[in-house]
């Protein structure tokens, strides 16, 4: 309810009182879906922290805030040495307009997850801060208001419903008023004046209302604090939201993580236990050694199978015979598997038993996390049980190789041979194209491919002459280059480091070319 029609009302006059009079000084974003308004005069500062993220919009304010140095960016600089003349709240609207003159407007939309800041030039919008919402830019100033009939013949003209005449109460109250209305319409419509009296006149409550954070004017479910004052009420529920915010994050990476753990042990588990019972369950190879060196005189040379009846049950048994060797030779070899069948069944057991152990604590981290309330206690399990909840991104191509850009295309080019094996192996596509000086050592090197674009003749050149100048043959006045898409360059296993194999190539002869020249 933080971001709500009746709470932005209450709010109206205390931030008319920071903010008349006052110029906005700096406009900036530092965080991703957070703008900072800054205004002063020379009665002080006054600063708006503004988070528009769909996962949590909301309001902060502060009179001090220190500018981060690095990654900062200014926006609506077209507002900014504007004075503000007033400020307001649309009518039954999520909205709050700040205003500099006729001309220039600055409008925080706190819809949710269609939050936004927008700047207007009269009517019309001229400017947005989260461009994901790109239908912003149609809005106009003054449809904002809702004009709404909020009387007792148009709530008994619907019929009693309450959210026909005050859409904007919200889950709450909505939620109090079904749990306290009665069958008289009129009765009901009492119910609906003393809500709205005490969205009106009521204290500010941090709540914990179906097992979510809110701030709510009602006094209602169960209550974690009060305020009298709206702005340290909505900071208050800023802070900590964005704790809740970020223990739900890092409870639900964490529990994805184990989640998936779970089932990768559970799927081996089943696999592993169905190829012991296959194993224990099964005539078994050192029984069908038995079987062939009792029945000798009853095979067959080159026979490709023979059938026997098992020693235990009687059943018959088909066994499968290598036709090239004698059926003593056969019993010989289903002995040698009968060993190795033995070390199988002690590997697979003891991986059962690991295997399960491991299952185990993962159950037991999973519901240790569900049961966490703390952000700071969550993060000393995680350290103490050495659990990882961020994935390490992956490494930018140009952090790891050398990188040229050509009209447009990317060159990467191998640093050493081990680095060759990672640029071809690991980052080069298939569609890429693999260049190499021919018949010396030297750097690989990869035109990244553009989705429907020819790599042009100049580009392939250059990539030609920059593996030449990163070979031995530097110092040659023509060098020839191999080139090839990437899926015709293979790895034999056991080869040295940057040792590729190429099964189709096209051979340009080039000169090298120094990169500083490039």
């Amino acid at each position: 309810m933080h971001c709500n029609y009746h709470f932005f009302k209450r709010l109206e006059n205390p931030l008319k009182d920071n903010l008349k009079g006052k110029k906005l000084l700096e406009c900036f974003s530092q965080e991703k879906d957070e703008l900072i308004l800054g205004f002063g005069n020379e009665t002080g500062d006054f600063f708006i922290r503004c988070s528009v993220a769909s996962t949590f919009s909301g309001l902060y304010f502060t009179e001090i805030f220190h500018r981060a140095r690095q990654n900062s960016v200014d926006l609506f600089e077209e507002y900014i040495d504007n004075e503000v003349l007033d400020v307001f709240i649309f009518n039954n609207e999520r909205a709050i307009a700040i205003v500099f003159n006729e001309e220039k407007r600055l409008v925080l939309k706190l819809y949710g997850n269609r939050s936004n800041v927008l700047g207007f030039k009269k009517e019309k919008v001229q400017s947005i801060f989260n461009s994901k919402l790109p239908d912003d830019v149609k809005m106009l100033f003054s449809e904002l208001h809702r004009p709404i009939l909020q009387n007792e013949d148009n709530f008994l003209q619907n019929e009693g419903n309450p959210l026909k005449v005050f859409p904007t109460w919200g889950k709450i109250p909505k939620s109090y008023y079904e749990t306290h209305a009665g069958s008289d319409l009129r009765s009901n419509w009492t119910l609906c004046n003393k809500i709205n009296a005490e969205l009106a006149e009521g204290k500010f409550h941090i709540i914990r209302f179906k097992g979510k954070l809110h701030l709510s004017l009602l006094k209602t479910g169960e209550v974690l604090k009060t305020f009298d004052e709206p702005m340290k009420a909505c900071n208050a529920f800023f802070v900590e939201s964005n704790k809740t915010s970020q223990l739900d994050s890092e409870k639900n990476g964490a529990l994805r993580k184990l989640s998936k753990q779970v089932k990768q042990a559970e799927n081996y588990l089943q696999k592993t236990n169905q190829r012991l019972e296959s194993i224990l369950n099964g005539p078994g190879n050192q029984n069908i050694g038995h079987l062939l060196m009792a029945n000798l005189h009853a095979i067959p040379p080159k026979a490709e199978k023979v059938v026997l009846n098992s020693f235990e049950s009687g059943e018959p048994i088909e066994i499968k015979l290598k036709t090239k060797l004698s059926a003593q030779k056969n019993a010989e070899a289903y002995y040698r598997k009968a060993k190795k069948e033995k070390i199988e069944l002690d590997i697979l057991e003891a991986n059962i038993l690991r295997k399960e152990t491991e299952l185990e604590k993962l159950k037991a981290q999973i519901e240790e996390i569900e049961s966490s309330d703390s952000l700071r206690e969550l993060r000393g399990y995680f350290k103490k049980e050495e659990i990882q909840t961020k994935v390490p991104k992956r490494p930018k191509p140009e952090d790891l190789f050398k990188s040229f850009e050509a009209d447009g295309f990317q060159i990467l080019i191998g640093k050493n041979a081990k680095n060759n094996d990672l640029l071809t192996l690991k980052y080069a596509l298939k569609n890429d194209t693999w260049l190499h000086a021919k018949d010396v050592s030297g750097s690989h090197v990869i035109i990244k491919e553009k989705s429907g674009h020819k790599i042009p003749k100049t580009v392939l050149e250059k990539a030609a002459a920059l593996a030449a100048w990163f070979s031995k043959r530097r110092t040659d006045g023509l060098v020839p280059v191999a080139f090839t898409p990437k899926k015709f360059v293979r790895k034999i296993k056991g080869s040295p480091d940057g040792q590729v194999m190429v099964d189709k190539e096209e051979t340009i002869l080039v000169e090298p070319l120094d990169p500083e020249k490039f």
